[in-house]
């Protein structure tokens, strides 16, 4: 049962995860701020707003005792006043029963001491009552029982009889409550009646004091302790019975008010009354033992509270919204960086691209990508080193700085400033074992990368060992290190070895006279013997001082490249090699010659934008150089070469010049096609040529002709107008070109096989990638 009930909670979480991770990244961020806003705000907020609270509601409650106490004290100041009357009365020889009897004149003097109404405006009217005689005596006038009880002051609860008994029975002060009464000179329809005996505190009290209090008076007091018009407040005496209260309610909403008032303790508390929550506040008076209570529905009470809870609320909603809205604001100019990159990323690897994982998944796919592309790379670099070496030591560089581009990414670094070949040849090495041919090969290449920055070139004829290496221009340390290396591995390896050395060049594409060189210089092993080591420069001095090297002629042969003149190239060809025939420059020099005569070729035509290669006649390395043993035949091949340049110069220039006038075409009917005049006979005016020509040429170069090349540009045109905006189609064909929206229709249908609103269609179809 758990499981089947866990795994909905599971799909749901992690559904939950999978919302959250496709969620845009300005909505992560904005949700994540705003959380950092609110979390802490709310914790704060909650924090003080509870305390705050809660001392509020301590304040209000404090309060409402407070004045609840005064109302409690005003009240009994008001009957410590009236017993102090009481007091007076029977202290004044004038009022006692005695002279009250002498004569009718004492009934006059007795009104005129019992004004105490007029000073004490809390009451209404205050008589004297002398036990056993026949009046009562008021500031006023005078009065018998019958009379002030049935015509003066008419009780509804308190008959003549009663009146009678209470006065002779009183004993100790008593309060009547609240009760309806009808008097002339009295503006309350409802009175409290005080007694007190006199003397005051007498054991046998000859008769009473009568204070008549009108109502109004009472709830006056009582009145501004509730400020909201609701709820009520109420005095029992001693005994508990009801004396007076601010409002008037049912008898049994009075009962129960009462039931719950004489329960409580003193102090506030909550109660339900009539069906809602009430808080009762009760107080106690010690000097005659009345009690005061105030009741006030619970919403009325913290009505403060109340109104402070509400503006905490909205004010924190305030603080919440302009918060809100400042970190959509600053987020959104912020975000402008992030969301150029996920725009470019998404244009540069395709898809749409929402969220960071987005990005994280296709630099992760890019740096698959290139692991794969670096284990390629590093399993083919072995062999593009190799070729990059061979072409070096063969001559076959153009472009210095490209090629050391190259070489550098292929491992190969030359730090030293001049380039050197040396070569390693020994006897009988195809007939050793082929472990020690390999050590061989080991020991030598390890002595050579001890002595220079070497390289080992593999993949030219014969059993040489040869060897790329940069050395120092100053100093023959090298060469003297190399022959001690080579009189290590004869001691070593026991056998016969040969070492030939070129002399060094500083340009890279001089290397390959080195190569010549030192192979020269390997072929005098014939008369210096094979253990030696042959240096070309020290071979060579005496025959190079004897025979002028032909420098000057060589150099002529590039300007006359750069010049264009064919006649006088092919003539000054003839005359070297009438020199070379001639027979008196050894074989090894008009090696030289020929490597120098290809190579000036070569550069001048790599400054002339481009190198040039014949397919009839390729141009030979200088290993093609050293296969021949006569001078008639490098004097034919020297030959064929001269007269295959002429023609590839010119070839070259002729199609130059229309390379050229092909892209300027291109161009401009890329620059022209959306206006409708554009024709086949304006662009020929352009270009200073007849439509027919044109028409042929652009056929011959592009295979295309020009009407079907300008329908496809403005068919492209149209197709990406189609996908990247809203236009109209009559907006998309004039901004193409077109004249009119049918013969358009008809044209895209016939190629696109849909017609154009079919295809804008798709656009809308295709099915989004997940953002």
């Amino acid at each position: 049962m758990n499981t089947l009930i866990s795994e909905p909670r599971d799909y749901m979480t992690w559904g939950t995860l999978v919302m959250l991770n496709k969620m845009p990244i300005f909505m992560k961020y904005l949700i994540s701020y705003i959380a950092v806003l609110i979390i802490p705000l709310l914790m704060i907020g909650l924090l003080v707003y509870e305390h705050y609270v809660d001392i509020l509601k301590d304040e209000v409650t404090t309060n409402h005792l407070r004045m609840l106490d005064r109302i409690q004290t005003a009240f009994d100041q008001k009957v410590k006043e009236m017993n102090t009357i009481a007091a007076e009365i029977a202290s004044k020889p004038e009022l006692t029963p005695f002279q009250l009897q002498q004569t009718a004149y004492s009934g006059v003097k007795a009104k005129q001491l019992l004004t105490y109404s007029a000073a004490n405006d809390f009451i209404s009217d205050v008589l004297v009552y002398i036990r056993g005689q026949p009046y009562l005596y008021s500031g006023s006038s005078t009065y018998t029982p019958e009379l002030f009880m049935n015509h003066i002051y008419k009780y509804e609860s308190w008959s003549l009889e009663q009146f009678v008994s209470d006065m002779a029975t009183l004993r100790s002060p008593r309060l009547r409550p609240s009760e309806p009464i009808v008097a002339a000179h009295l503006s309350d329809k409802r009175a409290l009646t005080y007694m007190v005996p006199i003397p005051v505190n007498a054991a046998a009290p000859y008769g009473s004091v009568l204070f008549v209090i009108g109502e109004s008076k009472v709830r006056t007091m009582l009145q501004g302790l509730l400020e909201y018009g609701e709820g009520n407040t109420m005095v029992f005496n001693e005994k508990g019975e009801r004396i007076v209260s601010l409002r008037d309610g049912t008898d049994a909403d009075e009962l129960e008010a009462t039931t719950i008032a004489q329960a409580l303790s003193a102090g506030t508390s909550t109660r339900s009354y009539a069906g809602q929550d009430y808080v009762f506040s009760k107080v106690k008076s010690s000097y005659n033992g009345w009690t005061y209570v105030t009741m006030l529905p619970t919403e009325r009470f913290l009505q403060r509270v109340i109104d402070v809870k509400n503006r905490a609320v909205v004010a924190l909603c305030w603080v919440l919204a302009v918060g809100s809205a400042l970190i959509y604001g600053l987020l959104h100019v912020n975000y402008g960086p992030v969301r150029r990159l996920l725009s470019s990323a998404g244009k540069q690897w395709g898809g749409s691209f929402r969220t960071f994982g987005d990005v994280t998944r296709a630099f992760h796919q890019i740096a698959e990508q290139n692991e794969r592309l670096g284990r390629k790379v590093d399993q083919t670099r072995t062999a593009v080193r190799e070729h990059m070496l061979l072409a070096l030591m063969k001559g076959r560089v153009e472009d210095v700085d490209e090629f050391r581009r190259k070489s550098e990414e292929a491992g190969i670094r030359f730090t030293k400033p001049q380039l050197v070949v040396v070569r390693f040849a020994v006897r009988r090495a195809a007939d050793g074992e082929p472990g020690v041919r390999a050590e061989l090969a080991e020991a030598i290449e390890r002595g050579m990368a001890d002595i220079a920055e070497s390289y080992r070139v593999d993949g030219l004829e014969g059993p040489q060992l040869n060897f790329l290496c940069a050395v120092d221009e100053a100093g023959d340390d090298w060469r003297m290190r190399i022959a001690e290396l080579h009189g290590s591995v004869r001691e070593t390896f026991r056998i016969d070895v040969a070492v030939g050395i070129g002399s060094p060049y500083r340009d890279l594409r001089e290397l390959g006279k080195s190569f010549i060189e030192a192979s020269t210089a390997l072929d005098f092993k014939l008369i210096k013997g094979f253990n030696e080591v042959i240096d070309y420069r020290t071979m060579t001095g005496e025959q190079e001082m004897a025979v002028r090297y032909p420098r000057r002629q060589i150099e002529t042969l590039e300007v006359l490249i750069v010049q264009g003149d064919t006649v006088s190239l092919n003539e000054a060809v003839r005359e070297l090699l009438a020199r070379i025939e001639s027979g008196s420059m050894p074989l090894h020099l008009v090696r030289c010659v020929c490597y120098d005569m290809i190579n000036c070729i070569l550069k001048a035509m790599q400054r002339l934008d481009g190198g040039i290669e014949s397919a009839a006649v390729p141009y030979p390395d200088v290993v093609a150089l050293t296969k021949f043993d006569t001078v008639q035949e490098l004097a034919a091949l020297i030959e064929r070469m001269g007269e295959q340049l002429c023609a590839d110069i010119a070839a070259s220039r002729d199609e130059a010049g229309q390379t050229a006038l092909k892209r300027a075409m291109i161009e401009h009917i890329r620059t022209a096609y959306r206006d409708p005049q554009f024709s086949v006979q304006s662009m020929a005016d352009h270009f200073s040529v007849s439509a027919s020509y044109l028409k042929r040429f652009f056929k011959e170069q592009t295979g295309q002709t020009v009407t079907d090349y300008v329908n496809h540009c403005r068919l492209e045109q149209a197709k990406h107008l189609l996908l990247t905006t809203d236009l109209v189609l009559k907006d998309v064909v004039r901004d193409i070109g077109y004249f009119d929206v049918p013969s358009f229709i008809r044209k895209f249908k016939q190629t696109m096989k849909v017609t154009p609103g079919e295809y804008r269609k798709l656009r809308d179809d295709r099915p989004r990638e997940p953002g």
